[in-house]
């Protein structure tokens, strides 16, 4: 059999790349830019292996994009339906480790690691007062699969939970309230913590902006979803005024997040550089839903993660 042609983005998660080099059948290419992933599409290669779209990737042999996201508002997908490109997306490889990372940015923020971290650059002893999650009320917007595992943690820690859903009927879970996006202001005025875990609205707008955060008030919002899913302006300003309590970013609109960005110099705002998925364990799991997209490349199986967009809940 002869070898599939698989380019690699000069950027993936860890572990992707060696979990590759261990699968039979594959000939791969290591990109040093995204100029050598055009060049060797154009030379034929028919798989992607990615997060990030140009349209110069879009070539005549490329058949299948294996994506190391769960998002895949960055793709084309009119383009792929009319040439016959298939997308796969990396959905559910990254749930445990990005609620982890939820919670790391929201107690950073409750219990003020933030600021005592930036204390210790000063070499600065100050006893901050932290607030206790037990007893707050949450709000997940976004109750996909990383939703129900932010859930999971926060009942354990003794939270109330309402989860926000784009289709509420076709959930079940854990979480006993479950709303559509058309009560998300009734629910951030109940919330004391917002998580945002959904994916980008497919125009680009905002979820939250500057009714939401007069509504919630003083708590705190946690953004590991898309950085438009907040407007920005309206964040910071919400900071400025003191109504906001804190803001945990690990995704911002502009990546990176730009330096002269007043975010950064804000004690109550805790940011990380789109990080939550990352984790030694993705090349593993991301893997396993490779091999599985592989067979049915070559057609003894079912995909997994396939798209369109119309063929996933977008939570």
């Amino acid at each position: 059999m002869t070898d599939l042609h698989v380019v690699l983005h000069p950027e993936l998660p860890p572990g992707v790349a060696d979990f590759l080099e261990g699968v039979a059948g594959l000939a791969l290419h290591r990109s040093a830019d995204e100029r050598a992933v055009t060049e060797s599409l154009k030379n034929g290669a028919e798989v992607l292996v990615t997060h990030t779209w140009r349209d110069s990737f879009l070539t005549p042999s490329l058949r299948w994009i294996a994506g190391t996201g769960a998002g895949y508002e960055q793709y084309p997908l009119d383009k792929f339906k009319s040439q016959g490109i298939v997308l796969t997306t990396a959905a559910g490889v990254h749930s445990q480790c990005v609620a982890e990372h939820a919670f790391a940015l929201l107690l950073s923020l409750t219990r003020r690691v933030g600021e005592a971290a930036r204390n210790m650059t000063q070499c600065h002893w100050e006893a901050l007062i932290g607030e206790e999650l037990t007893g707050k009320k949450l709000a997940i917007v976004g109750h996909g699969r990383i939703g129900e595992e932010i859930a999971r943690r926060a009942q354990n820690w003794g939270m109330s939970i309402i989860g926000i859903k784009r289709n509420p009927d076709r959930y079940s879970g854990c979480v006993e309230d479950i709303r559509g996006i058309d009560q998300l202001s009734d629910v951030c005025a109940w919330a004391d913590i917002v998580v945002l875990s959904s994916p980008a609205n497919p125009d680009g707008s905002h979820m939250i902006g500057r009714k939401e955060f007069e509504l919630l008030g003083a708590g705190w919002i946690v953004n590991v979803g898309r950085g438009s899913l907040i407007d920005q302006a309206a964040l910071i300003d919400a900071l400025t005024s003191g109504e906001l309590r804190g803001a945990g970013l690990d995704v911002t609109v502009i990546e990176p997040l730009p330096v002269d960005s007043p975010l950064w110099k804000m004690p109550e705002v805790v940011i990380t550089a789109h990080n939550a998925g990352a984790s030694p364990g993705f090349g593993t799991r991301w893997g396993a839903i490779f091999e599985k997209n592989l067979a049915a490349f070559r057609g003894k199986g079912a995909w997994v993660n396939l798209l369109p967009a119309e063929a996933m809940d977008r939570s």
